[in-house]
């Protein structure tokens, strides 16, 4: 798709798609269209704001699993997927239209990724994790504790240096390059109804979760942390997942509470509490053509960047005050009745330093480099030392130029300072 106006007979036949696979996906993201920075909000699960008056000059597809309204720009997970659309009809007086195709309807978590490189569809949203499945090299950023916590995340994304010494060459080999990302967040063990009513104790160790059946995501570095930690991982659907994690068939789930708390509930009420252990990231992640984006016009092309930029930052900046501290009820003495945590009865078990040092030691990179030995041979594949770029991780999350408020970020690079050389 080299050029600006090659998708109106593939955006009529979307329109007319059917189905819904994947309402309850574990790392799915649903959007009503509300909000921006003090911008005004867009009119309704639609999205965009103005119909442009005629045809289109661009128009481009965004595919997921999301749909209105469980992670929606005011919800527990806002995706942005929404007010992107918004953002760009508005500030192009319509010349640009977006079409948020939901419900995996054109593609999902695991096979966006691949839908994006074919160019099926120009973007499209897969977690981090989710995306190795096409791009094994991208478990780097998931080994456990190599981010100490969401912002250090967003910093290290938005990097010069990350983009020459990784985006650059994955963008060479794969043809895809990130667009812009959810909120960061990080990942917990969450334990399940049946298995919370069957113990005695508070789950808080690695000790309480020997043995446990525990619902992965498509990482590898997730059957490996979770085989580690004694657990049994099991593949299953989220929707699966949900009834196993009442009726006992499954104990728990790792994931961030973002996406459990997204779906009105229907998650977080199959669960009895999380153990806030951190253990890694959780990071969808809006994959774009490269070859798309060379194709645009200047300008088009310089919205694009423009916009997803702003929403990534505005996603960023309301991240812990307003989405964790509110809308989730995290990290918050007081939570408010509207949060997650009070509203569906979910308990976030924090835990002690010394409680978080057994995960550590038990599952993290720097005591255990050796169960993730192939995960850091696969970024060969891009041409790139992985022991260095893993150390280069590392370094940056805790560099003193992070963020010590999630207020206070903002962008250092972007995609399209780069796109000349992928």
């Amino acid at each position: 798709m080299a050029s600006d106006s090659t998708l109106p007979s593939r955006r009529r036949i979307l329109k007319g798609a059917a189905g819904s696979a994947g309402l309850f996906t574990l790392a799915g993201c649903v959007e009503d269209s509300g909000g921006g920075n003090g911008s005004n909000s867009g009119d309704g699960e639609n999205g965009g704001s103005t119909d442009g008056g005629g045809d289109a000059e661009l128009e481009f597809t965004i595919g997921g699993v999301m749909s209105p309204p469980g992670s929606g720009w005011e919800g527990a997970q806002p995706s942005g997927h929404w007010e992107l659309e918004r953002r760009i009809e508005e500030q192009s007086d319509g010349r640009i239209q977006v079409e948020n195709v939901p419900e995996g309807q054109i593609c999902g978590e695991l096979d966006c990724p691949e839908s994006v490189r074919n160019q099926t569809v120009e973007i499209g949203s897969a977690s981090i994790g989710n995306s190795s499945s096409s791009f094994p090299m991208n478990d780097i950023w998931m080994i456990p504790y190599t981010f100490p916590n969401e912002i250090s995340l967003a910093h290290t994304l938005t990097q010069a240096e990350t983009y020459e010494e990784f985006w650059v060459p994955f963008a060479q080999e794969y043809g895809v390059i990130p667009l812009w990302y959810h909120a960061p967040a990080m990942r917990s063990i969450h334990i399940g109804v049946d298995r919370a009513e069957s113990t005695d104790f508070t789950h808080q160790v690695p000790a309480d979760v020997e043995g446990m059946d525990c619902r992965r995501t498509a990482s590898q570095v997730s059957g490996i942390a979770l085989s580690e930690l004694g657990m049994n991982p099991v593949s299953l659907s989220w929707a699966d997942a949900l009834q196993g994690l009442r009726s006992g068939t499954v104990d728990g789930a790792e994931a961030a509470a973002t996406p459990v708390c997204a779906y009105g509930g229907n998650n977080a009420e199959a669960l009895a509490s999380s153990i806030i252990n951190k253990w890694t990231i959780h990071n969808d992640t809006k994959w774009a053509n490269v070859e798309w984006l060379k194709g645009l016009s200047d300008e088009n092309r310089s919205l694009l960047a423009d916009v997803s930029k702003s929403v990534y930052e505005d996603l960023v900046q309301k991240n812990m005050d307003e989405i964790h501290q509110q809308r989730l009820g995290m990290y918050n003495e007081d939570p408010p009745d509207s949060s997650c945590t009070i509203e569906h009865d979910l308990e976030f078990t924090y835990l002690e330093d010394d409680q978080m040092q057994q995960w550590e030691d038990a599952i993290g990179y720097e005591d255990n480099m050796n169960l993730y030995s192939d995960i850091i041979d696969s970024a060969g594949q891009i041409g790139i030392d992985g022991e260095g770029f893993h150390e280069y991780l590392v370094e940056t999350a805790r560099e003193n130029s992070v963020p010590s408020d999630h207020n206070d970020f903002t962008v250092d690079a972007w995609w399209d300072e780069y796109l000349s050389e992928m």
